[in-house]
């Protein structure tokens, strides 16, 4: 007579590690993301990823806005942050002082094509979209700091600059070539 067997069948996976988190901070702002699992190879698992001073993956989580809106808004952040002139750079302590170095290049190529996004961003938003943009995602400021920024105190003042914002991002992933403009 053969023995049965006990336990689990061969063919159902067993889980070796359970990441699941059960704990959150009381004002955590999370959205849950698809990622590829790190300890198994062609494995997808979803994470919570904090979107608490990132508006476009907070907008796109909630489907406020899509892909092309938050390529584009990646886009214009990169190119601030690349135009940046005379940015911090760090003293390293563990390398000898030399006397004589060249003088960095003013402007480089990349600091280059970055201010010209910007400025193609400028003039395809006009000043009050472009400064909507500066101070969201340049800034860091949320929609709401921004609308009271604008003397926008009310709920509906809120909405506007979000609406707004919204706008903004399609015209640049219009103008950064992320999508096709829509028809009039």
């Amino acid at each position: 007579m053969a023995k049965r067997r006990r336990g689990k069948p061969n063919n159902l996976k067993r889980i070796v590690h359970d990441r699941t988190s059960h704990d959150l901070l009381r004002n955590a702002q999370v959205a849950p993301v698809e990622v590829d699992d790190p300890y198994e190879e062609g494995a997808r698992i979803v994470v919570l990823r904090s979107t608490r001073h990132d508006p476009l993956a907070d907008l796109m989580s909630k489907g406020q806005i899509d892909q092309c809106d938050y390529v584009a808004g990646r886009h214009w952040q990169a190119a601030w942050e690349s135009a940046e002139i005379g940015g911090v750079s760090a003293i390293d302590p563990t390398r000898e002082a030399v006397d004589g170095g060249q003088l960095p290049e003013a402007l480089t190529d990349t600091q280059r094509r970055a201010m010209e996004d910007l400025e193609a961003a400028r003039g395809a938003l006009g000043r009050e979209g472009h400064a909507l943009i500066c101070d969201v995602l340049g800034r860091g400021m949320s929609i709401a700091e921004a609308a009271r920024h604008r003397g926008l105190c009310s709920e509906a003042d809120r909405k506007y600059a979000g609406k707004r914002f919204r706008e903004c991002l399609s015209t640049l992933a219009v103008r950064f070539g992320y999508a096709n403009a829509q028809p009039a």
